[in-house]
């Protein structure tokens, strides 16, 4: 069954593309790409069908389903069944012969037979070749009175020379020679070997009479170039009543006459014509999809959670030194002795640590096998045994290795509204309907919110919801408790409902949403955004630039769905989808606090790149900023296309127009500099470096960084710039 779910799909495939061929390709005089795209499409015919990609998709595990039990009527029946029933339901039935099993021989049989064919015609053609040989033209012609004349094989010529003018015999072989050139014979057994596996098929048929006719249009087109069209279509008339029907060699005069000469004469197509081949790209990918391609839905594994009982380590707290450390990136696992034992932990320690040091870890939890792929080795590791996870590590001094960041009742906005997410634990409405008082609890801290003055049902909101405060005044009146009467704006999440206060709204927000700073100008700082789920929480500065969505904060603090990202100096960029923030960190929810002099995140992709350029003690002797510039020390014919690099995300390279560009802590040697940033883009012909986020440095104390840094090999110069330049 296999075999003829594989025969229907390749006959699809070639119906397909022959009705492109035919409606599209034909009248193109592109003789070349024609016989080219009849031969690739044919092959992909055949392959198509054969590959096999699956693809996995993930589901939930389904709950088990109860079976369902039938009910009969247990009632007696009045008549009772005759006994020559249950005779006939016991017997064995006769079996029959299955006929469909005989068709895969049968297409076998026939497969064999058409080969057999094809090759004793192929064997009568070079037994027919090894007498009567001269040379002419590079071609070996064989004189023949009868049979298959006029035609070629290879490099061998049938000829019947007393038919023939001298001149006549010089343009046949001149045709002729076109065939041996291009090896158009090779198509024809190709074609054989597709005729006999799909002999079934129609379109194989027609597939090959159009793919001699293009052969015939090839050497056509090279013979007249040389004869002449007119003394050329002449000659094809009048052999035209000498015809053979060996399939494997080609004829002069074969193929249809009439169409042969009206090509001779037709204009040839724009160049811009060409393009119309890319429309079967379409095609190959839809039957690809279409006949390759399976999905397959796989119940996703239930999470194994290992209790206290089962592993008795987790929830205590062990004390060892480090035995070893390996793994990379956010898998990095610790291997901690203690006693004659070592634990394997994940590394969540964020400052520097190493081997021998002494460290006492509380266990969180465990999992029982990771893989991570090494981008730098290469490769992946596998932990099959179980990796501890660690809730705290404390060093030999006593110093707290993972810091819990601080949490707050609420945050600050830059025009200094504060801004809380949390429920609705309390609704109180008067006797007229309107609420009076709200409760809003997010499970550590309260704020109670009096709006009887507002005079609204909001009859959406409900206890339960999810919403948003924004709020001025608020005092505390207990622990963790607030109390404010000046409600701003309360949202619900997501946002279908909302009550406004107008009077303290149009204060520090425009019709627009945009925050009031500093005087009341509108100032565009971040659109709400709710796919991306980043927002400005509390800014000393800020300062936009409308057309270029540019933003520039200083003392900023952004909130990035449950994280929260601080920066000295942060510049938010729409257009590009970035947030860079300098001397910044980033606060985990989980507890963990990342520090790094530059921070990089994508809107995008969701992610944060991390850029120490150097240490504090080498901030003494570097050149950083932009406006700078100097000379490099460098050999006279330095070239770009030797120098050593690395990326960690991917490598673009043009061959064409001799760039090369490096993405994702991209590292660069040229001679005895080493170049550092977030991607480094190489123009080989114009000798030019630019590096963007990173730095460039010496074998001695030259340090050079900056956001753009342009680096000039003919010039043996460099100089910094701002983004913003």
């Amino acid at each position: 069954m296999e075999l003829f779910n594989y025969l229907l799909k390749a006959s699809a495939c070639t119906v397909l593309f022959f009705a492109f061929y035919l409606l599209v390709l034909k009248k193109l005089t592109f003789f070349k790409l024609n016989r080219f795209y009849l031969l690739a499409t044919l092959i992909l015919s055949f392959l198509i069908p054969a590959l096999n990609i699956t693809v996995e998709r993930q589901v939930a595990q389904a709950l088990p389903i109860a079976e369902e039990v039938a009910t009969f009527d247990q009632t007696p029946q009045t008549e009772a069944m005759p006994t020559e029933f249950t005779a006939l339901q016991t017997s064995p039935a006769t079996p029959s012969f299955d006929w469909f099993s005989l068709s895969p021989y049968l297409y076998a049989g026939i497969v064999l037979i058409l080969l057999g064919i094809g090759f004793w015609q192929l064997i009568s053609l070079l037994w027919h070749a090894r007498s009567n040989q001269k040379t002419a033209y590079g071609l070996k012609l064989v004189v023949k009175r009868s049979g298959f004349t006029n035609c070629s094989f290879f490099n061998y010529v049938f000829v019947d020379q007393e038919r023939l003018t001298e001149q006549e015999l010089a343009v046949l072989l001149r045709h002729e020679q076109v065939h041996a050139q291009q090896y158009h014979s090779i198509d024809k057994i190709i074609m054989m070997l597709a005729k006999a596996v799909m002999w079934f098929n129609p379109v194989v048929y027609l597939w090959e009479k159009a793919l001699e006719q293009v052969h015939e249009f090839e050497a056509d087109e090279a013979t007249s170039a040389h004869f002449g069209s007119k003394e050329y279509a002449s000659l094809l008339l009048r052999l035209a009543v000498s015809k053979s029907n060996t399939p494997l060699i080609h004829n002069f005069v074969k193929s249809p006459i009439k169409e042969r000469i009206k090509m001779l004469f037709n204009s040839k197509s724009s160049k811009m014509k060409k393009l119309m081949y890319t429309l079967v790209v379409p095609i190959v990918l839809g039957l690809i999809w279409g006949f390759t391609v399976k999905v397959v839905e796989v119940v996703a594994p239930e999470p194994v959670v290992i209790s206290a009982s089962e592993d008795p380590i987790i929830g205590r707290t062990i004390k060892g030194k480090i035995d070893s450390i390996s793994g990379e990136g956010f898998w990095k696992i610790i291997y901690l002795k203690v006693g004659n034992k070592v634990y394997p932990i994940k590394n969540d320690i964020e400052s520097k640590i190493k081997e021998g040091d002494e460290l006492a870890v509380v266990i969180g939890g465990r999992t029982d096998k990771i893989r991570v792929f090494d981008k730098l080795r290469k490769e992946e590791l596998v932990y099959d045994t179980p990796v501890y996870l660690m809730k705290q590590a404390i060093s030999s001094t006593g110093e707290v290795l993972i810091k819990v960041p601080e949490q707050h009742a609420f945050l600050f906005e830059a025009n200094q509204v504060r801004f809380a997410t949390s429920k609705i634990v309390k609704l109180t409405r008067n006797s007229v309907g309107y609420i009076s008082k709200l409760e809003l609890n997010d499970g550590k801290f309260k704020i109670l919110i009096d709006v009887v003055e507002l005079k609204t049902k909001a009859e959406n909101f409900k206890v339960g919801d999810a919403v948003t405060v924004k709020f001025i005044g608020e005092k505390l009146v207990a622990n963790d408790v607030y109390a404010t009467n000046k409600l701003i704006a309360l949202y619900s999440n997501p946002k279908k409902h909302q009550i406004i206060n107008p009077v303290l709204y149009n204060k520090f927000y425009t019709k627009q949403g945009y925050q009031l700073i500093r005087g009341g100008k509108p100032k565009p700082l971040i659109k709400t955004n709710l796919d991306t789920g980043v927002r400005l929480v509390s800014a000393s500065q800020a300062r936009g630039n409308i057309s270029s969505g540019v933003t520039y904060f200083k003392e900023a603090k952004f909130k990035i769905l449950t994280i929260i990202l601080e920066g000295k100096e942060v510049t938010m960029d729409n257009k590009r989808g970035e947030i860079i923030a300098k001397n910044a960190k980033v606060f985990w929810a989980d507890g963990k606090v990342k520090s790094a002099e530059t921070i990089i995140y994508d809107i995008k992709k969701k992610t944060f790149t991390y850029y120490d350029f150097v240490s504090l003690e080498e901030k003494k002797n570097i050149i950083s900023g932009p406006g700078k510039e100097g000379n490099l020390e460098l050999l006279q014919n330095v070239s770009p296309s030797y120098f050593p690099y690395y990326a960690s995300d991917s490598t673009v390279v043009s061959r064409i127009f001799g760039w090369q560009k490096l993405y994702g802590n991209a590292n660069l040697t040229v001679e005895k500099y080493k170049l550092m940033g977030k991607s480094i883009h190489i123009l080989s012909k114009e000798k030019m470096i630019t590096i963007f986020d990173g730095s460039l440095k010496d074998d001695k104390d030259l340090k050079v960084e900056a956001d753009i840094i342009e680096i000039d090999l003919a010039k043996k110069t460099y100089i910094t710039k701002s983004r913003f330049d």
